[in-house]
């Protein structure tokens, strides 16, 4: 007798194919024994050369089902394993602060940049932390445990709440990092702070739990009562928009999940019941061996009993043995109202915490656009998709011509009445950003690293020689080279950069005389105030893509991606197309690892046709135990392997594909990966692997027999592919406990000390060290990808298999948690002012639709009732409801989020024009030097400056070129002027318009 064909939902393409070749070769072995069954068979079979439908979904089912133990053995050493990271990690957090707090080590400066001390009260906070700093270190050797730990709560009241201290510039904000708490399990507290304030701010008033005070006594800061809104306002100071959105967005979905894990916890009760005491439900447990009971139970089956899985086939009441009592996969007809009821508390669930989310978000944006209305890229709009080239009929000639031709294009009626400026680059970038990465990669770092080292290795008796060899190899030859010619090799280097950024600046502003060459393929054009850029781009975007124009708010220079701006929209709509192509490559590439996955999770079935592992599982309890934990845990570890690297992939795939800014790319990576995740998981290897399966059943009845026919004869055929995808849910509860350690881990950071081990291992000066402690960048598209795909996870088998939902809220507790830590001491962030918002909602609401669709899908195949399916299907509609409600209301171009930015605009500072500044590329800045923060380099450079004072010239900044001042200046004052006539205007208006009302009123009256 051939093989039993199998077929797990998660094998690739070839592999169908081979299954197919082997049923055909099976179909022409017993054509001869099928011949003579024909007559008794009879077209409505639902056999297939000798195998039955049952055994191609139990099989189906046994590819994906992870045993009740290997899952709490993947929790056990997760929470083993959780508990040794945190300890180790609060034994060395302030121990390593350069590995551990390297965002704290370099915003921990003594003011913001650009300030002096200047201010008295500034000098006296900086003084007094000086000499209590030095104090403390003396006395503290002398002191006793006790009054170690008072000296440490004094210290750390006198340290100011977060770092660089000193007031912002008005309108523009600067990030900071908070103060480390002082204690084994301090970087703690600050979290737990947070979720108190989030627990009260849902409690009713009366049921506050409030301390009583003594009197005379003042209540501390941390005591005082704060709103979530005062909170959030501090870490957005602090972190910026993008790090307090996705905050908001892990606070959202812990709560949620949460919440519907408390309802889901008497859903798991309720699917016991009934399964176990009901006819609704069954005690059918999946297991490998139980294949012939399943053939014998099926034909022996009742017409009565066609739709509801027998109980006589290993019956089994232990959860740990069956796990799937506590799911609906055996439950039927009747039942499933319970569950289309917990559908429809899910979605209203989601619905009130998105709104409340949502509207919280509208504050926090009005917030961060208070505080960045002196920013130059909130007063900016940016103009894409141009092409703009010398044309007599336009009178397009010089850059001064295509610069009035893109104001008028993009001010329209207003362009005589709105100062504005317009930028666009008429020079090529490519060679200056060339010579600024090899002036820091290599000039400036030799420079540094020569000067140190060569003040570093001075004693008294032994003078530094001021001679730099690059290696040992150039010490053995004898290729040194003097200090001071290092330094001023680095010193002419930097003058011919700033020579060409002083000349590409003159050359942007004196453009009446310069020719055009080339197109001009995008622009930027500046305002006065944010206001007005905002009513532009409300006012003019659907005339201006109606022309095939995209218009936007400009992001901040550094997210702008110059090389893809500087491509035109032909270029950028091929490279589009082409990443497309590759995408969908990788992304077939990277199901292959699927395949392993399948076999790992099916541990049980690998060992049995492996005589030698079989002997080996048999021979002792330890071995059996071990390959139960690696059942457990290798399928979702190679599965975390593989979908770690995929996003990096795709990132760099969309920044070749055209992507313009850091946003776009981010909110592509984001919407690329959770289409991703979602097929592959779901989609390719679950419902189409079912599906798959059915149609083999069915191949030989189509074209022969009615639909009709064909559907009653695969008897309780549908509720058993119901069943494959709902015991689906055992795989997921073993993922999201390797999702947990793997976030765990990244409180060590033991991926980031091993990718900069070989740097550490050759690191010779401070200034290695310094580069080496820079803090990462935290992705966010990538963390946003993660966090949804366990979010659709959890959603999708909430009704089903409530379990997964109580798994998802741990994991979100944890990446909540140590996220939050992340974000403030460990990464830094190149904020995008919160693009990704919209798209992350728009996941959310989506991942609903799927659970929605599943549930129906669900009730359809298990009830064939009608009105049950449609009861299933309303909350889609809500769905849809809710989000023509979120675009109205809460887009940015919707009324009520209009009213909310604009509320702070009437402010006289706000409101008042100053002048339109020029938008600045990033290479033009004048602050493009890089900075290094580390103590022991301070000690060693003010030696340096001493030995070689030319070293003091190649790190000092140059000061801006004075045309750009003195025209500043003078639009400053002719602004000044307009503003204050407009203003008048205005209130005049206003009056007239207040005694037309008064007049209406009396005359009212008097008709009454």
């Amino acid at each position: 007798m051939p093989p039993l064909l199998t077929h797990p939902p998660c094998r690739s393409l070839s592999t169908h194919h081979n299954l197919l070749k082997r049923s055909f070769e099976a179909l022409t072995v017993r054509q001869d024994g099928a011949a003579t069954s024909a007559t008794s068979v009879g077209p409505s079979s639902s056999t297939v050369g000798g195998i039955t439908a049952s055994d191609l979904i139990q099989k189906a089912e046994e590819h994906w089902n992870v045993s009740a133990k290997s899952i709490l053995a993947a929790w056990a050493l997760t929470a083993i394993g959780s508990l040794l990271i945190i300890l180790a990690y609060s034994a060395v957090r302030l121990r390593w602060k350069l590995i551990y707090l390297p965002r704290l080590k370099v915003h921990k400066s003594s003011l913001a940049p650009g300030k002096k001390l200047e201010d008295e009260k500034d000098k006296a906070v900086f003084n007094d932390l000086k000499a209590t700093k030095e104090k403390e270190s003396k006395e503290e050797k002398k002191k006793s445990k006790e009054e170690k730990k008072k000296l440490e709560k004094e210290k750390e009241k006198n340290e100011p709440e977060y770092y660089p201290i000193g007031d912002n510039d008005p309108g523009r904000w600067l990030a900071r990092a908070p103060r480390s708490e002082i204690g084994y399990f301090g970087w703690l507290k600050p979290t737990w702070r947070e979720i108190s304030v989030e627990i009260k701010s849902v409690m009713p008033k009366c049921l506050h739990l409030r301390k009583m005070k003594n009197k005379g006594e003042e209540s501390s800061s941390h005591n005082a009562q704060v709103s979530l809104f005062e909170q959030d306002k501090k870490t957005l100071h602090m972190l910026g928009l993008d790090a307090v959105i996705y905050l908001i967005f892990l606070r959202t979905l812990k709560y949620l999940f949460t919440v519907i894990s408390i309802l889901a916890s008497f859903l798991a009760y309720i699917n016991y019941l009934l399964n176990t005491r009901t006819s609704y439900g069954g005690t059918s447990a999946i297991t490998s061996n139980n294949q012939d009971q399943l053939q014998s139970s099926d034909t022996n089956k009742g017409a009565s009993s066609s739709t509801m899985p027998n109980k006589g086939n290993a019956n089994n009441t232990s959860v740990i043995n069956n796990p799937q009592l506590l799911t609906a996969a055996n439950v039927t007809s009747n039942g499933l109202l319970i569950h289309i009821s917990f559908e429809w508390i899910v979605t209203m669930l989601v619905i009130v915490f998105v709104l409340k989310a949502s509207a919280h978000h509208l504050k926090l944006v009005q917030e961060w656009t208070y505080k960045n209305y002196n920013e130059v890229s909130f007063k900016t709009v940016m103009i894409t998709n141009l092409d703009i080239k010398p044309d007599r009929k336009k009178n397009i000639h010089t850059v001064a011509d295509a610069k009035e031709y893109i104001k008028s294009h993009v001010l329209g009626i207003q362009r005589d009445n709105t100062q504005a400026t317009v930028w666009f680059a008429i020079h090529n970038m490519n060679p200056l950003h060339e010579k600024m990465e090899d002036f820091k990669n290599k000039y400036l770092q030799w420079a540094i690293k020569a000067a140190i080292k060569d003040v570093a290795m001075e004693t008294d008796d032994h003078p530094g020689t001021g001679v730099f060899y690059d290696s040992c190899a150039s010490a053995m030859c004898g290729k040194s080279e003097l200090v001071k010619n290092r330094i001023q090799k680095a010193i002419d280097k930097k003058k011919e950069i700033e020579d060409l950024q002083e000349q590409i600046r003159n050359d942007q502003i004196d453009v009446t005389s310069t020719v055009l060459r080339g197109s001009v393929t995008s622009a930027f054009v500046t305002v006065p105030t944010a206001r007005e850029a905002r009513e532009i781009i409300k006012n003019r975007k659907e005339r201006l893509k109606a022309a095939e124009y995209h218009v936007q708010r400009a992001p901040r220079s550094h997210n702008v991606l110059w090389r893809n701006l500087e491509k035109d929209a032909k270029s950028r709509h091929s490279h589009a197309i082409i990443g497309k192509v590759a995408l969908v490559i990788i992304c077939f590439i990277n199901t292959i690892p699927l395949i392993f996955i399948t076999v790992l999770a099916n541990m049980g079935t690998t060992i049995n046709r492996w005589p030698a592992l079989a002997k080996l599982a048999e021979s002792s309890l330890f071995w059996k135990a071990v390959f139960t934990v690696l059942a457990g845990v290798l399928p979702a570890t190679i599965s975390a392997m593989f979908s770690y690297l995929l996003p990096y992939i795709m990132r760099r795939l969309s920044r070749w594909s055209g992507a313009l800014t850091r946003g776009q790319l981010d909110k592509t990576v984001i919407r690329q990966l959770f289409v991703f995740l979602l097929v592959s998981n779901f989609i390719v290897f679950s419902l189409l692997g079912v599906i798959y399966e059915t149609y083999l059943t069915i191949a030989e009845d189509v074209g022969k027999e009615s639909w009709s026919t064909i559907y009653a004869s695969l008897g309780n055929m549908p509720a058993k592919i119901t069943r494959a995808y709902i015991s689906e849910s055992s795989y997921w509860l073993s993922w999201y406990p390797i999702r947990s350690i793997v976030a765990c881990i990244q409180l060590l950071q033991i991926p980031r000390l091993l990718l900069k081990a070989p740097r550490l291992l050759l690191m010779k000066t401070p200034h290695d060290l310094a580069e080496i402690a820079q803090p990462e960048r935290f992705e966010f598209a990538i963390e946003y990808s993660h966090v949804l795909f366990a979010m659709v996870v959890g959603l999708m088998y909430a009704p089903l298999a409530p379990l997964v939902v109580i798994c998802a809220s741990i994991y979100f507790w944890t990446v909540f948690i140590i996220h939050t830590n992340q974000l403030k001491y460990v990464f830094d962030s190149k904020e995008t002012d919160g693009k990704s918002w919209k798209v992350i909602i728009n996941r959310v609401l989506i991942a609903t639709v799927f659970m929605q669709l599943l549930m129906v899908l669900t009730v359809t195949l298990k009830t064939k009732s009608a009105p049950m399916a449609v009861g299933a299907a309303l909350p889609i509609g809500i769905i849809f409801l809710f989000k023509m409600y979120m675009k109205r209301h809460y887009h940015p171009d919707g009324e009520l989020f209009s009213k909310y930015i604009d509320k702070y605009e009437y402010e006289e500072k706000v409101m008042l024009p100053n002048f339109a500044p020029e938008y600045e590329h990033e290479l033009l800045k004048d602050d493009w030097m890089p900075k290094f923060k580390v103590a022991k380099q301070k000690k060693f450079m003010g030696r340096a400056f001493e030995k070689f004072p030319a070293l003091k010239t190649l790190l000092e900044k140059k000061q801006l070129p004075t045309p750009i001042r003195s025209r500043r200046n003078k639009w400053g004052d002719k602004n000044k002027r307009e503003g204050r006539e407009r203003k008048k205007r205005k209130e005049s208006r206003e009056r007239r318009e207040g005694r037309k009302r008064e007049g209406r009123k009396r005359e009212r009256r008097n008709s009454d």
